[in-house]
């Protein structure tokens, strides 16, 4: 019997601030924290399983894992135990009085006000824990560590932002909660409601969950086999959604599944989930990320990485594989080469349920996209032999869709016009600088398709796709344009004012040598007087500004100025010219120009205060002053 007098502790600020948001505000359902608290005690099993899967000799006489649960109704306490692997009192204190573990604070940064969805993160930041507050009155915790010589301890708090810790008396490893339940929680001590509780939650915990009555004798609740191991004609669909909901902990249903029972070669199961919303880190190099490894329907590993490609971090569910052995390391992850069959295979899976989803539910895809779009991209430069199904995945916005609607390839294709014979996209930093670029305005004028590529890493992916389904992907502002046979009668007018504009163009050319590298006549346009093209392998204007924008440095490069022939500045321009060609003021407006292609860009014009100053010269000359 221990005599050591309790040691009072203050929870971190935080750690109080969780406290008063779940005990006063934030759950509906209170009987989540049943759920909870057995997911966390299969989590301690998880972890024990693993390390005894070196040191056997370090589960004793207790191997067989199990989840106890008991009512003391006559006491008000509800007991929930687990032979998993504990704490140390230095773990208790990391996980349960500060942020340390737990994700507290960034839990609390994330919380919306919306009950349902702020209620969905608590699962995601391990701060399930807490929830019992919500109707206990005082939690009590026994717990001694697996493999540990450091004795038991005991934790316990009212909720009131305190706890106390001081040594106990128990002999076994794992964790016990004695939950002292309030005066209107005592329905939680009923089993009818213990059982539909389980069962509705925690059906597919991996370990035992028994139900010990008045009697002391005990029920197993959850005695089927884990779900991914049962035949598929026997799961329904809401039971592949909580299970979902159970791994994911997440409140929403998934979009789409895929449930696989390989044999053969390398035989295992797969069950993978597509999610209908982007977790908060999906773009953070630390987040953990991947499948949850099983051998022999031994748990080995959540997230682990070596299952799918990096583009698929959103993917949740589990491998059971039967032919890892069950000692296997991350190490040996790496270059084993079951890993990586199953790698190749779960990734097929996985692209293939995405382009069943876009086929059969287009607007469920549409969804899917907003959220992991930018994500599948990614794929384009990892993922070389399933480039083929990410170009059939990838949707982009377009000239011919409203703002948020998005088109594939696919379906661009289809809906080319006679006699184009490629597929033309632009590049910008928003569909609004699309929109307005002076390159569009003959895809405008003969009603061609235009992809609209908007997201930064679309400058990376497109590297990767250059063609499509036999089709040419091309950028409408670089290169010299060449719509084929729709633009016959622009070509021929285009060579009758090459020759015309022969000199002028040169003289342009002359004055400007320091900033252009060519200038010509083009089909492009049709209103505006002018426009800045790059080359087909140098750098788009919109690239550079990307990579201005994080520090990297850029060799400038001189491009094409392309004149509309047809405009009444270039005509007015070349009359001039043709009547004065020692014109002085031709510089100037050659220069103002230039800077209002790159404004009509988006670019930044190098001299400002003197492009405004030219411009005000212009105006006043033209008033009269």
């Amino acid at each position: 019997m221990t005599t050591q007098t309790p040691q009072k502790m203050e929870f971190q600020a935080e750690v109080k601030q969780l406290l008063n948001l779940v005990i006063h505000s934030l759950y509906s359902h209170k009987e989540i924290f049943l759920r909870e608290l057995i997911s966390n005690s299969s989590d301690a099993i998880d972890k024990a399983r693993f390390e005894s899967l070196t040191s056997i000799e370090l589960l004793g006489d207790d191997a067989t894992f199990k989840i106890r649960i008991s009512a003391d109704k006559d006491a008000g306490i509800l007991r929930i135990s687990d032979n998993g692997i504990g704490m140390t009192r230095e773990e208790l204190i990391q996980n349960i009085g500060t942020i340390a573990s737990s994700g507290t604070k960034k839990f609390l940064e994330q919380l919306s006000g919306d009950q349902k969805k702020d209620m969905s993160l608590i699962g995601q930041f391990g701060v399930g824990f807490y929830s019992v507050f919500m109707v206990a009155d005082k939690v009590v915790l026994t717990t001694k560590r697996l493999g540990a010589d450091a004795p038991a301890m005991r934790w316990e708090s009212s909720g009131d932002g305190s706890y106390t810790l001081e040594e106990a008396d128990k002999l076994g490893r794992g964790t016990e909660l004695e939950i002292h339940l309030k005066e209107d929680e005592k329905e939680f001590l009923d089993d009818w409601k213990i059982q539909s509780i389980v069962r509705k939650y925690s059906e597919y915990i991996a370990y035992p969950i028994a139900l010990t009555d008045k009697d002391g004798k005990e029920e197993v609740l959850n005695a089927k086999p884990p779900l991914w191991r049962r035949s598929k004609s026997d799961i329904t669909k809401e039971q592949y959604h909580e299970f979902y909901k159970h791994i994911a902990h997440d409140e929403e249903d998934p979009l789409a599944y895929s449930h696989n029972q390989v044999e053969g070669a390398v035989e295992y199961t797969s069950l993978l989930y597509i999610p209908a919303k982007a977790p908060f880190d999906l773009y953070q190099p630390e987040r953990k990320h991947g499948l949850s490894l099983y051998v022999k329907r031994v748990f080995i590993m959540n997230d682990c990485k070596e299952l799918l490609p990096t583009y698929l971090r959103f993917v949740r569910g589990i491998v059971d594989s039967e032919d890892l052995p069950l000692n296997v390391s991350r190490e040996l992850l790496q270059k084993n080469a079951v890993i990586q069959k199953i790698h190749q295979a779960t990734t097929k899976k996985v692209l293939n349920l995405l382009e069943t989803l876009a086929r059969e539910d287009a607007e469920k895809y549409a969804a899917f996209w907003k959220e992991f779009g930018t994500v599948i991209k990614e794929g384009f430069h990892m993922n070389w032999e399933n480039l083929d199904e990410l170009k059939r995945l990838v949707r982009f916005e377009s000239s011919k869709l409203a703002a948020d609607h998005y088109q594939s390839l696919q379906d661009y294709v289809v809906g080319m016009k006679d006699g184009q014979k490629d597929i033309y996209y632009i590049t910008a930093e928003s569909r609004k600088s699309a929109e307005g670029s002076p390159h569009l305005e003959v895809f405008r004028k003969k009603d061609i398709e235009v992809l609209y590529l908007v997201d930064p890493i679309d400058e990376w992916m497109i590297q990767s796709l250059s063609d499509f389904d036999g089709k040419k992907l091309v950028n409408a502002a670089k290169g010299d344009l060449d719509l084929g046979d729709l633009s016959k009668d622009e070509k021929k007018h285009q060579k009758e004012a090459q020759s015309e504009y022969k000199k002028f163009m040169k003289d342009f050319e002359e004055k400007m040598s320091d900033t252009l590298k060519e200038v010509r006549v083009t089909t492009r346009l049709a209103e505006s007087p002018c426009c800045l093209v790059s080359g087909e392998e140098e750098l788009g204007a919109n690239l550079e500004r990307i990579l201005k924008m994080t520090n990297q440095k850029v060799k400038e490069s001189k491009r094409t100025l392309e004149l509309n022939p047809d405009h009444p500045i270039i005509k007015k321009l070349h009359d001039i010219y043709e009547a004065e060609p020692a014109n002085p003021k031709l510089p100037d407006w050659y220069r103002v120009l230039v800077d209002q292609a790159l404004l009509a860009e988006g670019s930044p014009i190098p001299e400002p205060a003197s492009y405004v100053s030219k411009v005000n010269g212009f105006l006043a000359e033209m008033l009269g002053k």
